[in-house]
């Protein structure tokens, strides 16, 4: 993969037949997927993506979605401004009504600056606020009985 974009679709399906497979030991004639791809996927990837997930695995129903978009979903929101820290690249990207703004998101290669003091800061920040889960159970239920969803 580069920048998101699936370039080997052969080792592609190699990760998803472990991952379906080995790991989640899922019959995917049995349920739906949900897949995410970056802001900057082309339709002709995402048509492959939904090819393969119906002609290969045979799963019911295929849902391809943007990563920024997801990442507000989580929090229970449809609309807001996400900024997309990724290891060579970030996106500020706005959502409206579960929508992205394409004339309004900014792209910054951070790959370029190889290691400078920008480089450094944004790793940082990445470092420091970023989280990933080790309990996904406890996490689950702390997001449901403990967030409250405030409207405005």
């Amino acid at each position: 993969m580069e920048h998101g974009i699936v370039c080997n679709w052969e080792d592609m399906e190699h990760l998803w037949d472990c991952t379906f497979d080995a790991k989640l030991k899922v019959d995917p004639c049995r349920c739906k997927v949900l897949l995410m791809e970056p802001l900057t996927s082309l339709k002709a990837n995402r048509q492959r993506m939904a090819q393969v997930m119906f002609e290969e695995y045979g799963f019911q129903g295929v849902y391809v979605a943007i990563q920024t978009v997801l990442t507000l979903y989580a929090e229970g929101l449809t609309m807001g401004v996400v900024v997309d820290l990724g290891d060579g690249i970030m996106y500020i990207v706005p959502v409206c009504e579960g929508f992205t703004l394409p004339h309004l998101t900014r792209c910054l290669d951070i790959a370029a600056f190889n290691r400078t003091a920008d480089f450094e800061t944004v790793w940082e920040i990445k470092e420091k606020l970023c989280y990933i889960s080790y309990d996904l159970d406890l996490d689950q239920w702390l997001s449901e009985e403990t967030t409250v969803l405030i409207e405005s």
